[in-house]
């Protein structure tokens, strides 16, 4: 037997992480800086013409999945062998959603949209049982960590870049163009914008639509990810994890690895405030809460530090989003909207919904006159209804609560090891989903299906006394 390694059940256990967590890290990386953008706006994405484009714009979803082959195709040769992990019913219940998934599809009322959503569903469940039976093997992913935080690293650079040069010059563009009404535009991008419902033709001449100048206006950052909420996302699910591996690793003197946690978590916190998300800052509270909750700390010195940690981070909140509340809470009211539609095409359409991916449709009959038009329901859980109906979102509910509950029971007996900060990454994509499409983005989804099923197999082999001796 290899040094690192253990035997649970007759199957081994390595350690150390190797090449085939690389691989992953790798994977989860290129995802961060390349495809935040959900599934179901594929159109969108345009090929990259020039080497510049290939490396600062988005690629479209057809390379993520061969990404995907490629490292779930090596995974499952290099892991051959693994043991399902956990309870029947947990491991059953992807890919009875995901069945449901397909029958929903045979009734879909946009057969274009479940086409682009299909197949993703699909890359997120073999990721689930690729890291519960084949990845499970390894009892530490630290070599995925360095190429994550990598790709994090230039989320956050790019996102201090975008927030003190990028969006005050496309401000200065936009309000440029504007003033001229889009005489000196290239009339072929005036097009594209015209399809995009960026630009709207009037008497007077082209306008920007009110929500592009709203969006010129606003110093809410993105970075490489879909929108602001999504790189809240992006931040709060992988930075658990990141911060751990860098102030746990061997590899870097005790001065040099508080630097580097100091570095990359000043840089989270400055983007995810940058974001302007506030569901995004009141669940890193609620991470920040976990963290310090479960710390062997005396009772008084705990309390004092949740207390400050609370304090500061509500009062800033108040502070940072005191004009938002004034002008009425604008974004929860339109996701109020959606939900509100999601709710009664659940209700119309209880058994099999309108198709995977397909909230918009109904949604264009539903929303009142004035509502601004969303392509998601900002509620994962909520589309799972209105898309597969009521058992498709009962199987996928469930899943990721139970999920959540079985292997948090164990890990916050053990806050120093790696899969209590994989478990708060998770429990933060969980919650967000809640008012987001975590869901239907590749970024996203995929590294956190993979992550759930590699954390159900280590918490599983911890209880058998076998995993985590690396």
């Amino acid at each position: 037997m290899e040094a690192g390694s253990a035997r649970v059940g007759g199957v081994r256990l390595e350690g150390g992480g190797g090449w085939v967590t690389g691989l992953w890290g790798v994977w989860f990386g290129l995802g961060l800086l390349k495809f935040g953008n959900p599934v179901i706006m594929e159109k969108f994405v345009e090929r990259p013409s020039e080497w510049l484009e290939w490396v600062l714009s988005p690629w479209p979803v057809a390379y993520a999945y061969v990404c995907a082959v490629v490292v779930l195709g090596v995974t499952w040769v290099r892991g051959r062998g693994g043991r399902w992990p956990g309870p029947g019913w947990l491991l059953a219940l992807p890919a009875l959603w995901f069945g449901w998934q397909c029958l929903s599809a045979l009734v879909t009322v946009d057969g274009a949209l479940t086409r682009l959503t299909l197949p993703h569903f699909a890359v997120c469940v073999v990721s689930f049982y690729a890291g519960a039976v084949c990845l499970g093997r390894w009892t530490t992913l630290r070599g995925a960590w360095a190429w994550v935080t990598a790709a994090l690293l230039a989320v956050v650079l790019y996102g201090v870049d975008q927030r003190f040069r990028g969006l005050p010059e496309t401000r200065e563009f936009i309000l440029q163009h504007e003033a001229a009404h889009w005489r000196d535009f290239p009339e072929d991008e005036r097009r594209k914008w015209e399809q995009a419902g960026t630009l709207i033709r009037t008497p007077e001449g082209w306008r920007a639509h009110p929500k592009l100048l709203e969006k010129a206006q606003s110093l809410r950052i993105s970075s490489t990810l879909f929108y602001p909420n999504t790189l809240a996302a992006a931040l709060l699910l992988f930075s658990p994890v990141v911060l751990w591996a860098l102030g746990t690793t061997d590899r870097l003197t005790p001065a040099a690895r508080a630097f580097s946690v100091a570095t990359v978590g000043g840089g989270v916190v400055a983007c995810l405030y940058w974001s302007g998300s506030k569901a995004g800052w009141l669940v890193a509270l609620g991470l920040a809460f976990l963290v310090f909750w479960v710390r062997p700390w005396p009772a008084r010195v705990r309390a004092w530090v949740l207390a400050w940690v609370l304090g500061s981070g509500l009062a800033l909140f108040a502070v940072r989003y005191a004009g938002f509340f004034e002008r009425g809470a604008p974004s929860v009211a339109a996701r109020l909207d959606y939900w509100r539609a999601a709710w009664l095409t659940a209700w119309e359409h209880p058994l099999l919904g309108t198709g995977p991916g397909t909230f918009q449709r109904p949604y264009e009959q539903i929303k009142p006159p004035e509502a601004e038009m969303a392509r998601l329901a900002h509620n994962d859980y909520l589309q799972q209804a209105s898309d597969s109906g009521w058992p498709g979102a009962l199987f996928y509910t469930v899943w990721v609560v139970g999920l959540l509950v079985r292997t948090g029971r164990l890990v916050r007996r053990r806050p120093d090891r790696e899969v209590f900060y994989i478990w708060l990454g998770l429990v933060a994509w969980a919650v967000q989903s809640l008012v987001e499409f975590s869901l239907y983005i590749p970024a996203l989804a995929w590294p956190a299906f993979g992550l759930a099923g590699w954390l159900l197999a280590a918490v599983e082999n911890r209880s058998t006394g076998a995993a985590g001796r690396t």
